[in-house]
């Protein structure tokens, strides 16, 4: 690989994909899911992933099915030029969002555990800032970091874990199967919104340097991260019970408190829980800003991202602001949740492999 060609392997794909699949929904899924079906919380979260295998299917067909172009050049050939635009304006807006609340939520945490003394605005536009330089960079030398990451992130996570499962209480996962089937379906739908980040992928076609060998790439880092959260899941609520995983905000933050490591190095362990989260909310935050400059230079047909990184920062930074405290932000999540992020995950990718189909685009270079 050399620096800047921008163009990475299916293993470095797979390495981001599952960096930015555990970003800050990691620490409060548990009580999202706990809200809806108690004890059962794990269950939802099984049929969350299998959701997740069929939108990762059909997200990775229309990348196959046109191999060098991205989102914005697959809408405009696939269902003319003026609702290829709309539609990727759309998907340039929701990123925006989303990255807005993502960096809140970090600045709202970090203040909280870490930085009491620190202005929150301080601790994002740091954020943002050391995002933006390695975005600038370009896309493979974010694969290169997050070959590293990985290791940094979850060996320490898996260490924990393993230390927490003699204070597990599996007694209060039963009885088994007490919420309704509608609720259990409806929890699954609402959960699958923790996996949206395989929408990178429609962007991510010209940057793989084998896109037919894409539907791997959405296999190997949804199965990784469903199980992840399904274990995560199990051990909160069997060390807090699903009651006391539903009264807390960050309900793993919280178990990592509660637990002790014989013979630890450091006093709070919950801090190991912490680098682990914040390295990956570094990485979710940067591919977000990837993106957004991508569409953006796509649209405007540029040939280089770079310039329009930092013109980024204020105005995801004012975004991030407008909300007035950490329950306004979960407000405005759960209106991205219900209203917008379904869109780029199912309906619109669906309808765009439809109509590809019927009018034969792409196919022949598919079949190629």
């Amino acid at each position: 690989m050399f620096s800047k060609n921008d163009k990475v392997s299916i293993r470095q794909v797979e390495i981001l994909l599952i960096l930015d699949l555990t970003s800050t929904s990691v620490l409060s899924f548990p009580r999202t899911a706990a809200e809806i079906a108690n004890q059962d919380a794990w269950i939802i979260l099984i049929g969350a992933t299998l959701l997740a295998f069929l939108f990762g299917y059909i997200i990775t067909r229309v990348t196959k099915r046109f191999p060098g172009d991205t989102f914005v050049e697959i809408s405009s050939k696939v269902l003319s030029k003026p609702v290829g635009i709309l539609l990727s304006i759309l998907f340039l807006g929701k990123l925006s969002i989303t990255m807005a609340m993502e960096l809140r939520i970090f600045g709202e945490l970090v203040k909280q555990v870490l930085l009491p003394r620190t202005p929150i605005e301080v601790i994002m536009a740091s954020m943002l800032l050391i995002c933006s330089y390695l975005v600038r960079k370009g896309y493979e030398c974010k694969a290169r970091l997050g070959e590293i990451l990985i290791f940094i992130i979850f060996i320490p996570l898996v260490i924990i874990l393993l230390f927490v499962l003699p204070d597990t209480d599996f007694s209060n996962l039963k009885p088994f199967l007490t919420t309704p089937l509608p609720q259990l379906l409806k929890g699954s739908y609402f959960l699958a919104f923790l996996y949206t980040p395989m929408e990178f992928i429609l962007m991510a076609g010209p940057l793989i340097n084998n896109p037919k060998k894409a539907g791997r790439i959405t296999f190997t880092a949804i199965g990784f991260v469903g199980v992840l959260n399904v274990v995560l899941a199990i051990i909160t609520i069997g060390v807090l019970g699903a009651m006391g995983t539903r009264q807390q905000i960050w309900p793993v933050m919280t178990l990592m408190q509660i637990i002790e490591i014989p013979g630890a190095f450091v006093e709070r362990q919950d801090v190991l829980m912490m680098i682990f989260w914040i390295l990956s909310v570094f990485s979710f935050i940067s591919t977000l800003m990837y993106f957004i400059s991508f569409i953006i230079t796509r649209i405007l047909k540029a040939e280089e991202h770079s310039f329009l990184v930092l013109p980024l920062v204020p105005i995801v930074y004012l975004i991030s602001l407008i909300p007035d405290n950490i329950v306004e932000v979960f407000n405005w999540i759960e209106i991205l949740v219900k209203y917008f992020r379904i869109l780029f995950l199912l309906p619109i990718p669906l309808l765009i492999l439809i109509v590809a189909r019927l009018r034969k685009l792409g196919e022949s270079i598919e079949e190629k």
